[in-house]
C-alpha cells in the first residue's frame, strides 16, 4: 500500500487504503540498507504518495507497479532518496524551501517510472504485474546493488516445506509500523524485519506470480511483517545454507488481505519470467541510452 505524504504543515504521512504495504515489528535499518530507497510521487494529479525501491544499478531502481501507475496513468512526477530517516531530513530541511516540490528537486534524484507492460491495476488478480522501475536523471551510488535471481530460483518453496529458517528473507521498507492503535506508528524511516514464505499455492490470492510471507510478531526471526507505505520494496534472500541474508531481491512487496497488516502478505516474485523478461534488458540502462 503507498501511503500519501500530507504536505509542509503536517510534516506527516497519511495512511492510504490501497495496494500493497510498511515494517510492522521490525527495528530502524539505520545503513544497514543504502540500497534500499524511499520513493515521493504524484499519480493523476493526486500526491506525493510514497512507496519503497531497491537501487539495483545506480540509475536503475525496482518497484512494485502501482508505485508507478495508477488508473492508467505513469506517475507525472518521481523522486528517489536513499536516506535512512526521511524523517528527520524533513525536519531539518523542509523549512528552508518555499515548496516540497523545490526541496524535492534540490534534495532528491528526479527518475521516470516504468510500470510492466501488462500491469492493470490488478485487472487480472491474483496474477498483478504488480512490478515496476524508477529510471534516475542522476546516479545514486551505494556500497552494494540488489541483484535479480537466476530465473526459477525459487521454484524449490512452491510447497514452503522444511524448516522457517529455510524460507527466510529479510524485508525492508519505509512504511507503517502497524495499524493496532497501541503499535500505530508512521515515521517515514526506513525498518527492516525478517519473514519468511508460507506458502505459493493458492490460486484465489497467490496466483502464478506471487510469494506469500508471513506478517505477524514470532513467525520468521519473531521479527515481523509489512504494510501501508513498504509498496515495492525488497524481500531479501536469506541463504539457508549459511544463514546470511544475500543482496538478491526475491520478491517485491505488492499486497496485504487481512485488516490491520496482519496474518499475511503478498509479495511479487522476481524469478519468474513475467519480472526477468521486464527487468534484466534495463540493468544497462543510463540515461541518453
Amino acid at each position: 500500500m503507498k501511503k500519501l505524504f500530507a504536505g509542509v504543515a503536517a510534516l506527516a504521512l497519511a495512511a492510504m487504503t490501497t495496494p500493497a504495504s510498511a515494517i510492522t515489528w521490525g527495528a530502524p535499518d539505520n545503513d544497514d540498507h543504502p540500497n534500499v530507497v524511499a520513493l515521493l510521487f504524484v499519480q493523476n494529479g493526486v500526491g506525493f504518495f510514497s512507496c519503497t525501491g531497491t537501487l539495483l544499478t545506480p540509475y536503475v531502481v525496482l518497484t512494485a507497479g502501482h508505485c508507478t501507475e495508477g488508473g492508467g496513468q505513469v506517475n507525472s512526477l518521481t523522486y528517489v532518496r536513499n536516506d535512512a530517516d526521511i524523517d528527520a531530513a524533513i525536519a531539518n530541511e523542509l523549512g528552508g524551501y518555499p515548496s516540497v516540490t523545490s526541496w524535492l528537486d534540490a534534495t532528491w534524484v528526479k527518475g521516470q517510472a516504468v510500470p510492466h507492460p501488462n500491469y492493470d491495476d490488478y485487472a487480472e488478480f491474483p496474477d498483478t504485474y504488480d512490478i515496476g522501475l524508477v529510471l534516475l536523471e542522476q546516479p545514486v551510488y551505494v556500497s552494494e546493488y540488489g541483484a535479480m535471481p537466476l530465473p526459477d530460483q525459487f521454484d524449490y518453496l512452491r510447497k514452503a516445506r522444511g524448516a522457517i529458517g529455510d524460507r527466510q528473507a529479510r524485508i525492508v521498507g519505509y512504511g507503517l509500523q502497524g495499524r493496532i492503535p497501541a503499535f500505530a506508528g508512521d515515521d517515514f524511516v526506513r525498518y527492516a524485519a525478517t519473514s519468511a514464505v508460507t506458502g505459493l499455492v493458492n490460486g484465489n490470492t497467490i496466483g502464478d506470480q506471487n510469494f506469500k510471507f508471513t506478517n505477524n510478531p514470532g513467525q520468521g526471526s519473531g521479527s515481523g511483517g509489512t504494510c501501508s507505505g513498504d509498496s515495492g520494496g525488497p524481500a531479501f534472500y536469506i541463504d539457508p545454507s549459511t544463514g546470511e541474508e544475500t543482496n538478491v531481491v526475491m520478491a517485491v512487496n505488492s499486497y496485504g488481505i487481512a485488516p490491520n497488516c496482519n496474518g499475511n502478505d503478498y509479495q511479487f516474485r522476481t524469478d519468474i519470467d513475467d519480472a526477468q523478461s521486464f527487468v534484466i534488458p534495463y540493468l544497462i540502462w543510463t540515461p541518453g541510452s
